[in-house]
């Protein structure tokens, strides 16, 4: 699949507030040349598509068309955020069939008309709907794949940036396994610059304890949570996350992003979709990188498998 910068066609599945803001996001950054919006509300993704417009003649000249699903076709890129939205205190998981049985109604259309092209997949619960969608379209890992926890690892960053008071661009950390309750703070591998968090903890004089540590991880884990219940919905950093990640399929060099992609044998797992560091290039999610976990960590990892799992083994596709 050849990708030049600024050249892309994507289509965006689902217009409602992820779909329109990544849009919107899209839009701002310049990334694509055209964007297809479709939804099962017609007239929301016309009248969408009509302020979308409005925004083109301060920005860079973008095409944007509204298509029923079954007219979406010959896309670089399909960002898929159709589906039940999350209630307040309701856990992802509890999304789990209701959207099975959307993506059933989607997924053999969108492949036979796009069948050269890369879905991502924002709808949750992300990590199985990503393996619903592979499941359901018969492509390859790296062509299917989710958003995962690359916003939750946005949101670790900006925490230990704040404890620091030192800029989120100098903090490299991840969020692995499930995007949910169950997902792991790498804290072993956490850096500021090139020292590991306890070690710049004695370099500038801010303690980093225990408590401190605990607070960060019910911050990033319950974040969505408190979001949803102050403003009925997360939308703003995860159509910006959709916004890099489009930036990044265009570059000609690789950007490593904690993504949900099917294992295919890293730490002892295979078949399910949950979030890694992953090399994202011009081919998609290219390939998950192994990352040295602590021995907590590594059994943390191990207890999402079994969540996502036991989740798995309750989907039906009748």
């Amino acid at each position: 699949m050849a990708f030049r910068p600024g050249l892309g066609r994507v289509a965006i599945v689902g217009v409602g507030a992820v779909g329109s803001t990544t849009a919107y996001a899209l839009i701002t950054a310049g990334a694509v040349r055209e964007i297809v919006l479709s939804d099962i509300n017609r007239a929301r993704a016309e009248g969408e598509r009509m302020d979308l417009e409005h925004c083109v003649p301060f920005m860079r000249p973008v095409n944007i068309e509204v298509r029923q699903v079954d007219e979406v076709e010959r896309c670089d890129l399909i960002i898929i955020t159709a589906g039940v939205a999350q209630k307040p205190n309701e856990s992802r998981l509890a999304l789990v069939q209701r959207n099975v049985d959307i993506f059933k109604m989607l997924f053999p259309t969108l492949t036979r008309n796009n069948p050269d092209s890369l879905f991502l997949i924002v709808t949750n619960p992300v990590d199985i709907m990503a393996r619903v969608g592979l499941k359901l379209s018969g492509l390859a890992a790296e062509h299917i794949f989710g958003s995962g926890t690359i916003l939750d690892t946005a949101r670790f960053r900006s925490l230990i940036s704040d404890h620091f008071s030192v800029s989120s661009a100098n903090v490299h950390s991840h969020v692995i396994g499930e995007h949910g309750d169950s997902e792991v703070l790498v804290w072993s591998r956490a850096r500021v610059g090139p020292f590991y968090v306890g070690e710049y903890s004695e370099i500038s004089g801010v303690p980093l304890t225990e408590d401190d540590k605990a607070r960060i991880d019910r911050s990033v884990r319950h974040a969505a949570y408190e979001i949803i219940e102050r403003k009925g919905a997360t939308h703003f950093a995860i159509g910006s996350a959709c916004t890099r990640l489009v930036q990044s399929f265009q570059d000609p060099k690789g950007s490593l992003y904690s993504l949900s992609r099917q294992f295919d044998g890293l730490y002892g797992l295979h078949d399910i979709c949950m979030s890694i560091p992953t090399l994202v290039s011009r081919k998609g999610a290219e390939r998950q990188i192994e990352l040295a976990l602590s021995e907590d960590e590594r059994a943390a990892l191990m207890r999402c498998a079994e969540v996502l799992e036991e989740v798995w083994r309750g989907v039906t596709f009748d």
